[in-house]
């Protein structure tokens, strides 16, 4: 188990370094709560989730660096990490953005934690990103093995537990709650019969455990005793819903506006289900104004728009959303957020057959939707998009401290005197 360190702050680090041993915070769309917090800023008392106007004095009080989420930048980032990670197996899940599982042979006379310690250098040395290294006989004891290369210094963020003097030890000194795959209802059942510790359940009986905790419990247990039951997912299972909503930068009132970020968020949904290789035949689109005004009515509104057959075409898409936006935009109304949820997802090749006839509609659609994916691929996000998206943007969400897009747009690449 390979993950990032503070995976958002040292993606900013490695553009400014500058920032090296500064608290950092980043924070949610529009700036609203604190999504990712350095080192420095967790010992500096600022809680996941604290509300960034709340926090404005701690923020000065402490000298917290504030900056806006960059998700092109953190999501190039994580590729360029798994990218380097590729260089020591070919079986690899990217878990999440800055999570991987990894199957490693170990090299002829090295030990587990030289190798360890070489991805962790080759990682730093390529993309600039500090990582754990945590390895073991199974998925679970690499979660707890990484866990605890974080959280003590004495191992240099390398530790394998085969090469430990007494795995139980440690496993003492985890919880329960931070066990891989072991919930909040869970945890609270097993605290409840005297199971606190990992190790605790690793030497729990197993017709107990299949009992209370099911099958999939089961499995935890005895991958904690370090027999792997939870293969390695080297393909990304397509996603069975896509949901692309944004709050907006200020209150939006106007229909052509509202339209016009629909569009995009449209777009973009549309997007992701064809880089899945996937088809759809549902859209939700929704409305709502903000739930937290003292002086507004809560209003939320959604239309569900059905399709005759499965399609990955966005302008299809596009049709069913301004009927759907007739159907519940009131005028008058000051709209905080809105959105679209794609879902009734199947394999592409559900498709009808005349989709790949060179003469049909349905072909010169789909040719069209390939180009436009491979031109927004290779010379950057929304370099071409649709009109209905508009030029303006004015609801567009506030990003007030955001760094630049340093390797993904070209006018922003940093340059080096």
């Amino acid at each position: 188990m390979i993950d990032c360190n503070n995976f958002y702050a040292s993606c900013e680090r490695v553009f400014k370094p500058e920032l090296r041993g500064k608290p950092i915070v980043v924070l949610s769309n529009n700036d609203g709560c604190v999504i990712a917090r350095s080192e420095e800023a967790k010992q500096a008392g600022i809680p996941m989730g604290a509300p960034a106007f709340k926090y404005e004095r701690e923020f000065e009080k402490h000298g917290v660096y504030v900056l806006s989420s960059n998700y092109a930048l953190y999501g190039d980032m994580s590729r360029r990490v798994f990218e380097t990670l590729s260089q020591f197996t070919d079986e690899l899940e990217m878990y999440s953005i800055d999570e991987a599982f990894l199957v490693l042979t170990k090299p002829k006379g090295k030990t587990w934690n030289e190798l360890g310690t070489k991805i962790r250098q080759k990682v730093k040395q390529w993309t600039g990103i500090p990582v754990s290294v945590g390895i073991s006989t199974s998925k679970t004891l690499a979660k707890v093995a990484n866990r605890i290369a974080k959280k003590n210094g004495t191992f240099n963020g390398v530790c394998a537990t085969m090469e430990l003097e007494s795995l139980d030890k440690w496993l003492h000194q985890v919880q329960v709650d931070d066990v891989w795959g072991i919930g909040k209802n869970y945890a609270e059942l097993l605290h409840n019969h005297g199971i606190d510790t990992a190790l605790d359940l690793k030497n729990a009986p197993d017709t107990w455990v299949k009992k209370n905790l099911k099958v999939t419990g089961l499995r935890t247990v005895w991958e904690l005793r370090g027999t792997p039951c939870i293969e390695l997912e080297d393909v990304v299972q397509p996603r069975k819903g896509i949901l692309s909503s944004r709050s907006f930068g200020v209150p939006v009132s106007d229909k052509e506006q509202l339209r016009e970020a629909l569009v995009t968020y449209t777009s973009r949904a549309v997007e992701k289900l064809r880089s899945q290789r996937s088809a759809a035949s549902q859209i939700s689109v929704f409305v709502k104004t903000n739930r937290f005004s003292k002086t507004e009515k809560y209003i939320k509104q959604n239309y569900h728009v059905s399709l005759p057959e499965p399609t990955n075409d966005t302008t299809t898409f596009l049709k069913c959303v301004t009927l759907a936006l007739d159907k519940i935009y009131e005028q008058g109304i000051r709209y905080h957020k809105a959105g679209v949820m794609i879902t009734a997802i199947t394999e592409e090749t559900a498709l009808q057959s005349d989709l790949f006839d060179s003469t049909s509609a349905d072909s010169k659609r789909h040719e069209l939707m390939r180009k436009l994916d491979h031109l927004n691929a290779k010379l950057g996000r929304n370099t071409v998009f649709f009109g209905g998206s508009g030029t303006h943007a004015e609801w567009k969400m506030k990003q007030e401290f955001k760094s630049p897009s340093y390797t993904t747009k070209w006018d922003e690449i940093p340059i080096v005197t």
